[in-house]
């Protein structure tokens, strides 16, 4: 696991209401571009996967859920893109939490009514019984009032951090229920509920049409056809944590394998402010479309008839499509580029065309599913399948003196060279800098000097400096001339 610059992320493969809230966050929070993306899918599966399934060329009906994870570090806006990425869905969380506090009133008024009544007719039965006088007509009576019981009232909510097993399938129980395990925290979703008994996890991103959670009163929780998005924000202190704890289990259950990953260059350094007031003028709209979609759900499932739509290939598509699942088979041989991360790429055309149905459905696409809208989602994969391998291939594992020694030359470039500086204090650079503790910090900075790119001099009282190499930082994109 290790960090290296990124490729820029494919904004440009979303349709045009998706690309101009996307390209409008970037612009206005000056997060990594991937970070965004990576939010917008997860916003897209959890306002779809209610409504829609997709049929794979195959004749398989998938879910379109997602399980996306993002590492990214401290400082690099997680929360501010989360917040703009998914507010209509906890607008809609707490829609559904006040209607829940009104029906939970409204229901106990109608259960104490209810019980008086049952109250009544039992004491009628009582003293009918007590006369021997017939008591045919109250046990229809009460045979009839115990089936207009009022039901108590459930709280659907779909964003959830943290959770047991069972409340998770509590919350599960019943047929079609959407949910949705979203942190910009990680910690908190590696830790839960959702992170255990992987391979449960796994059937409900399968499509399982059933899952079942025995409890120890002997009663069993039944979920049918439910519907579940993961994914999260995580540190890559707590990610690899996880990893040295979990790993084995994680990816050879197959777990991971199911996840759209990426790791983003970090853009600290490089996001300055202007004067001016961010005007949102195409987010409004894609939030405007995800309440819609939510609302939807929420009517069908409240009437307890959810049916979900299945989006279907157009030939032109299925075609492409078998294409690219041949073109992926023949890169898993003992010398493929896939070879090594075959677990991923046994999934990655399925979730592709789970992308696909994504954008085909929130851009409301009449027809099946077009061949550019498949294309576009290829491209969004793409990035991701690179992404898994960079992560997690041994082959593409990179020493940590050049993890070290990047992050460093990084924070030299934002931090000095930017500001007109071509050098930087030894000690401040160490205190104040990415790169502990000191021997790791010293093994970058020789790494730098070997290369190059900087010197170290002192003063006559000993305090060292780095020197920054100006035809090296001058060259580095988006560099400015240091006078």
């Amino acid at each position: 696991m290790n960090a290296i610059v990124t490729p820029p992320y494919p904004l440009g493969a979303f349709h045009l209401i998706i690309r101009n809230a996307l390209e409008e966050v970037c612009r206005h929070v000056q997060a990594p571009d991937a970070l965004v993306g990576m939010a917008f899918l997860t916003t897209l599966s959890v306002s779809c996967q209610g409504l829609i399934d997709v049929r794979l060329p195959s004749g398989q009906v998938r879910p379109v859920s997602l399980n996306i994870k993002t590492v990214a570090d401290s400082g690099e806006r997680k929360s501010a893109v989360d917040s703009l990425a998914s507010a209509p869905i906890y607008a809609y969380d707490e829609a559904r939490a006040k209607k829940y506090e009104a029906d939970l009133a409204e229901y106990y008024v109608e259960l104490r009514f209810w019980r008086a009544v049952d109250a009544g007719i039992r004491h009628q039965v009582t003293k009918r019984t007590q006369k021997g006088e017939p008591v045919d007509d109250l046990h229809r009576q009460l045979s009839e009032h115990a089936a207009k019981a009022p039901r108590k009232p459930r709280l659907r909510r779909i964003m959830r951090h943290n959770a047991t097993e069972r409340s998770i399938m509590e919350a599960l129980e019943g047929d079609g229920e959407s949910i949705a395990f979203m942190s910009d925290e990680g910690e908190v979703i590696l830790k839960g509920g959702a992170m255990n008994q992987t391979g449960l996890r796994n059937k409900g991103w399968d499509g399982a049409r059933l899952l079942a959670f025995d409890r120890a009163d002997a009663e069993s929780i039944i979920a049918r056809n439910p519907r579940v998005t993961v994914a999260f924000m995580v540190q890559q202190a707590v990610l690899r944590a996880f990893v040295e704890r979990h790993g084995d289990v994680a990816r050879g259950s197959g777990h991971w394998a199911r996840y759209l990953v990426g790791w983003p260059s970090s853009t600290q350094g490089m996001r300055f402010m202007s004067y001016a007031d961010p005007v949102w003028v195409h987010l409004p709209a894609f939030h405007a479309r995800v309440t819609e979609m939510l609302e939807e759900y929420g009517r069908s499932i409240d009437a307890g008839k959810v049916e979900r739509t299945v989006v279907e290939f157009s030939d032109e598509a299925k075609a492409r499509w078998i294409d690219m699942v041949n073109t992926t088979e023949s890169m898993v041989q003992p010398w493929g580029y896939l070879n090594d991360i075959k677990d991923f790429a046994s999934k990655a055309m399925e979730i592709v065309a789970r992308v696909a149905a994504l954008l085909h459905w929130f851009t409301q696409q009449e027809g099946k599913l077009s061949l550019d809208t498949l294309n576009r989602a290829l491209t969004i994969v793409e990035w991701h399948i690179h992404e898994f391998k960079r992560i997690f291939s041994p082959q593409c594992a990179i020493p940590q003196v050049q993890v070290d020694a990047q992050a460093l030359e990084h924070y030299l470039y934002t931090h000095y060279w930017c500001n007109h500086f071509t050098i930087a204090p030894k000690n401040d650079a160490l205190k104040n800098g990415p790169v502990r503790p000191s021997q790791r910090f010293e093994t970058a900075l020789e790494y730098l000097r070997a290369l190059g790119r900087v010197w170290i001099t002192a003063d006559n009282k000993r305090k060292r400096y780095i020197n920054l190499h100006a035809q090296h930082f001058g060259s580095m994109p988006g560099a400015i001339q240091v006078v």
